[in-house]
């Protein structure tokens, strides 16, 4: 990826969903800009295990999606059931997300 920043083709590199380690491998060899994961109130994964600490340390931009929970904290959605039957978020354990 980054010969393709060298010769033009690209002008960033962004992860998605890495660890801190990943981070921190791939700083070395060329400057990340953005690390994207979920994050809202039913997900804090890349807190808990230091990865905004590590892209903050580092200076590198965190982009969240599904910031809103995955529509639930959106008022649109009250129970998974509300949900058509092909619904990604109906694999969630209904106990962990309502």
């Amino acid at each position: 990826m980054s010969e393709l920043v060298k010769e033009g083709k690209i002008g960033y590199i962004g992860l998605s969903e890495v660890s801190s380690e990943t981070v921190r491998r791939a700083q070395a060899v060329h400057p990340i800009s953005a690390v994207q994961s979920e994050y809202s109130l039913f997900e804090r994964t890349v807190e808990e295990k230091g990865v905004i600490k590590t892209l903050n340390v580092l200076g590198i931009g965190f982009v969240a999606y599904s910031s809103l929970g995955r529509g639930f904290l959106s008022g649109q959605v009250r129970s998974i059931d509300d949900l058509p039957e092909n619904d990604y978020n109906r694999t969630f354990d209904k106990r962990n997300c309502l």
